[in-house]
């Protein structure tokens, strides 16, 4: 089982967009797909109430409540099958916390968005990060991918840079689309809108996806005999129209 956490202190950078999106890509692929929620406003939890039963299935982990008469354990349990989890975390987390999420996680993708404020608080998360968990990267990948971009300005360029000074890898960057919108009012991943209207955003993911599969290996019912293809994989929804 490979868990992949969407792991960011500040609040409104795309956690939950690109926790689901992945969330979709996996189950659509074949994968056993878990995405667990530690998010107390359960947006993902709520995006996958609205999903259509037909679409790939994927198990729903509400992890920001504890229940009464179940323990915490058995509460995150994601079962015995399920080959990949999607973890979506809340904005502020710091210390302990940080602590707790990163142990869990074996990859770690930090969305930013590219503005002079969530440049600065991304560089102090990244540093905590970093310096708490200097001794325990062996083992875990952790990544950045730059959200909701218009037109690269010198603020994108600063985030290429600190990425490089970190020494993570920038692997994506995700356009300011409606799109996401459609697809979190309609309980789908952008993979699962028809690919007349998501063409140009399978295809900034696909270098995303890439680099997740180098430690997630492939399904055999790929359409790709390296990596699945985002860009080639495309149940279309039912009715997915841009107003």
């Amino acid at each position: 089982m490979h868990n992949i956490m969407v792991l960011n202190a500040k609040g409104g950078c795309g956690k939950t967009t690109i926790s689901t999106t992945l969330a979709c890509y996996f189950a659509g692929q074949g994968y056993k797909t878990a995405l667990m929620d530690y998010d107390p406003q359960n947006s993902s939890h709520h995006w996958l109430e609205m999903r259509d039963p037909t679409q790939p299935q994927i198990r729903s982990i509400d992890a920001a409540r504890s229940r009464t008469g179940m323990t915490r354990t058995w509460q995150l349990h994601t079962g015995v099958e399920t080959e990949v989890v999607i973890i979506d975390t809340p904005a502020g987390v710091t210390g302990g916390q940080l602590i707790d999420l990163f142990n869990k996680a074996d990859t770690i993708l930090v969305p930013v968005m590219p503005n002079v404020i969530d440049l600065h608080a991304v560089e102090g998360f990244v540093g905590e990060l970093m310096r708490f968990a200097k001794n325990r990267l062996h083992g875990k990948r952790i990544a950045m991918v730059i959200n909701r971009v218009r037109f690269k300005t010198a603020t994108y360029q600063k985030i290429e840079e600190l990425a490089e000074k970190m020494g993570i890898p920038l692997i994506g960057s995700l356009r300011d689309t409606q799109n996401y919108a459609i697809a979190m009012e309609s309980g789908l991943g952008i993979c699962e809108m028809k690919q007349s209207i998501s063409s140009k955003d399978r295809k900034q993911w696909q270098p995303i996806i890439n680099w997740l599969h180098e430690a997630i290996p492939g399904k055999e019912t790929a359409k790709s005999s390296a990596y699945p293809d985002m860009m080639g994989w495309q149940p279309e929804a039912k009715s997915v129209a841009i107003s």
